[in-house]
């Protein structure tokens, strides 16, 4: 076994409070951490860092087939005029050279998870080969009963694209896009397509708030400007969130709700209480870009919910940086101390995604990678400007 020790002004364990002088030792050919302890002596192969060092990010949320429309929508009024510019666009003009330099790109700057979304399998043969691990959502999307048959050939379709790339059948499966896009009976469809199989489903929640009045009395922009049949979209007087009756009742172990910007607290508690493990995932970067606001996270840690934190694609952020969106978060909300939103990006992540016995904290065994945040505010420890996030294992 070949060891090698990480030394840095702090290491932020996820497990105690950041240790100051600390120093991560790990097994070189495994990545398996060894030892986490504070520096008080020489340690040989030691390498001695300016920053805080982190375990590996979990990106709760992305769209890592979208990497080629990158800007192609700019300065939408809101999420839906910016889906209404998505579906003029391209459809099939996917670039894998493109994806592979994301995905390095991801890894290098210290992602070591990703909950993916996938429309397709366009991106299986860069995920055979990369270093990350994906849990691949193929995200189903219809209203009508003829689409929610061949949304089931689509699932059947990129689950065996996937099988032959020999990514592990415990990495795909079958979720809803939105409840504005997805009927009752495709709801249903759904928790069929993953019967047996109820560790995780993710959901686009209430990401605009025409969402809601879709639900509340079918009123609202998505009524008058979205390209689907809404009809079969049930009137139920609640808001979209509290709608989803096939949803709660599917039994999931996890539920990833992405977004959340117009949940109010009666919805938090609502989700509290209907799903087992509900987590809200956060992009800070898109939500501001779509809809100039995010959710408030203290609301959400004042109800004891868990926070993630994901990119979303490159057709609404410039980039697939955690570190970036850690950072707006930090600007948005001051109070936040610097080790509660690396939880979000790490821990919390890896949690949602069922991967914490081997990522998202520093802890013998595991093997979460090690990243250093260079250029942090190290006096009154918070994230600058300049803070930037790389990879050492």
């Amino acid at each position: 076994m070949e060891k090698i020790s990480f030394a840095a002004q702090y290491v932020i364990t996820n497990t105690s409070e950041p240790i100051k002088n600390g120093v991560v030792s790990v097994d070189v050919s495994t990545g398996e951490i060894l030892e986490i302890k504070q520096l008080t002596n020489e340690i040989p192969y030691t390498e001695f860092y300016n920053g805080v060092l982190i375990p590996g990010f979990v990106n709760a949320h992305c769209h890592l087939e979208l990497c080629h429309l990158k800007d192609k929508v700019k300065n939408p009024k809101s999420l839906i005029d910016f889906l209404l510019a998505m579906f003029r666009l391209d459809a099939n003009s996917y670039d894998e050279k493109l994806t592979l330099k994301y995905d390095s790109l991801m890894y290098s700057s210290g992602v070591s998870a990703v909950g993916d979304i996938c429309n397709t399998s366009d991106t299986a043969g860069v995920k055979e080969k990369s270093k990350i691990h994906y849990k691949n959502f193929v995200e189903l999307i219809g209203t009508t009963p003829e689409r929610c048959q061949k949304d089931i050939l689509q699932f059947e379709n990129v689950k065996n694209d996937y099988l032959s790339f020999g990514i592990d059948a415990n990495d795909i499966s079958a979720v809803p896009h939105a409840p504005y896009s997805v009927s009752p009976e495709l709801f249903s469809v759904i928790n069929r397509l993953n019967k047996g199989k109820k560790e995780i489903i993710s959901i686009h929640n209430q990401e605009n708030f025409n969402e809601n009045f879709l639900y509340e009395n079918h009123s609202g922009e998505f009524v008058e400007k979205f390209p689907l049949d809404l009809s079969l979209i049930p009137v139920t007087g609640k808001t979209s969130l509290k709608s989803m009756k096939e949803l709660c009742e599917g039994g999931y172990e996890r539920t990833l709700l992405v977004h959340n910007i117009y949940s109010s607290k009666e919805d938090l508690d609502f989700a509290a209480e209907n799903f087992k493990n509900p987590f809200f995932v956060v992009c800070p970067k898109s939500n501001i870009f779509l809809e100039n606001k995010i959710i408030d996270v203290n609301v959400l840690l004042e109800k004891n919910l868990t926070v993630c934190i994901g990119t979303d694609s490159l057709s609404s952020n410039d980039n697939l940086s955690m570190i970036e969106e850690v950072k707006l978060l930090s600007k948005k909300f001051e109070n936040l101390k610097l080790e509660d939103l690396i939880k979000f990006a790490t821990l919390n992540g890896a949690k949602a995604l069922g991967l914490q016995s081997k990522l998202g904290s520093f802890e013998i065994g595991k093997s979460p990678g090690v990243v250093l945040l260079e250029n942090v505010d190290l006096h009154n420890f918070r994230l600058t400007d300049n803070t930037l996030s790389r990879r050492l294992i």
